[in-house]
């Protein structure tokens, strides 16, 4: 499972509101997709930091690249240092964080190179570039490299545009390079790997913090639930979208065996009557929600997962990475979130 499906609206909003990702060159599904605006390009194209970690990570880069025990340890330890404040950028428009995002993948990758050999490193770029997929092919940093003119630039975009996710005519691409272009694009994407064996990890899931109380159970920690599927979500109890997922939790709750899934709600309050932990412990029960909520008054939790909108709700898989979310109702309008989300936590569980 490597794809997750946000819903924009309707929901309360903070800040930003969700920029489809595009990753590994596969579309991101939106039940609320935007439409690009005269100031947007034609062709959304992937940052490759996003591009870098995600393949910086996954065991199965790992195997092709061949790494030892030690270098294994020595990329996760990269990785984790830029994981989080990438996480906390996933809402924002790339042209509005690019420089932030280009010093986490200058890091990130810096410091790669003092863990891979030259061949490794060489076959790791390769790996970035099949990942970032098609649309790399109009991206800045591969123009420059291949010298593309206006044209063929132009040209590159019509045909990206064309492909809609499905099969690029690579053909075309092909006829519109010199025999030196075609030459170094070659070289930079290298033999064929099985992208498909990447798995979509958004971030390892903030540990939880701050919290004020416990409705429903002792206290837990995300990192005491390894080896367990988790579902967090955020809610506030006045919010009237909130309401209308409730169910949907409930009915995981009741439907998954509880000695492998758990469900937190995640109750950051917004107006003075959500403040009041005594209202909410009477919402909880009126509602009849049966699995743990957590108080998030100073909405620590809310600032860790760089959240910004009720509801939204997030996977996280046995391994405690957050594999898939979901922004606002999860039916609105007939975008049918509730199955494909709970068609996503079977898969999860299904894992080992």
């Amino acid at each position: 499972m490597r794809t997750f499906s946000p819903l924009q609206r309707p929901c309360r909003t903070v800040g930003t509101a969700l920029l489809t990702t595009l990753l590994l060159g596969v579309a991101v599904a939106s039940a609320a997709e935007p439409q690009p605006t005269a100031d947007e390009p034609a062709v959304e194209i992937p940052a490759p930091a996003y591009v870098t970690l995600l393949i910086a990570r996954d065991p199965a880069v790992h195997a092709e690249l061949g790494l030892d025990a030690g270098q294994k340890d020595s990329v996760l330890a990269a990785v984790a240092e830029v994981d989080h404040p990438l996480w906390l950028l996933r809402d924002v428009p790339v042209q509005k964080c690019s420089d932030q995002l280009d010093k986490m993948r200058r890091q990130l990758r810096t410091q790669l190179d003092t863990v891979l050999s030259a061949d490794q490193a060489r076959r790791f770029d390769q790996l970035v570039m099949q990942a970032r997929g098609a649309k790399a092919l109009v991206a800045p940093d591969v123009r420059e490299r291949l010298k593309l003119e206006d044209d063929q630039i132009e040209q590159l975009r019509s045909i990206v545009a064309a492909a809609k996710g499905g099969t690029l005519d690579s053909q075309k691409v092909f006829a519109l390079l010199n025999d030196e272009q075609r030459s170094e694009l070659s070289s930079m994407f290298g033999k064929r790997f099985d992208v498909n064996q990447v798995t979509y990890v958004g971030c390892a899931a903030p540990e939880l913090r701050g919290v004020d109380a416990w409705i429903n159970s002792r206290p837990l920690s995300l990192s005491q639930l390894r080896g367990k599927v988790v579902v967090v979500h955020f809610w506030a109890f006045n919010c009237g979208n909130c309401i209308n997922n409730l169910p949907h939790y409930q009915a995981w709750f009741d439907k998954f065996p509880k000695t492998e899934l758990t469900i937190i709600g995640i109750h950051t309050p917004e107006t003075s009557s959500e403040r009041k932990v005594e209202n909410l412990r009477s919402n909880v029960k009126t509602r009849e929600i049966e699995y743990p909520v957590v108080v998030d008054g100073a909405a620590e939790n809310w600032k860790a997962w760089g959240n910004n909108m009720w509801p939204s709700v997030y996977l996280i898989d046995r391994r405690g990475n957050v594999r898939a979310w979901w922004y606002g109702e999860l039916n609105w309008q007939g975008a049918r979130g509730e199955e494909k989300m709970r068609k996503q936590i079977a898969e999860l569980l299904a894992e080992k």
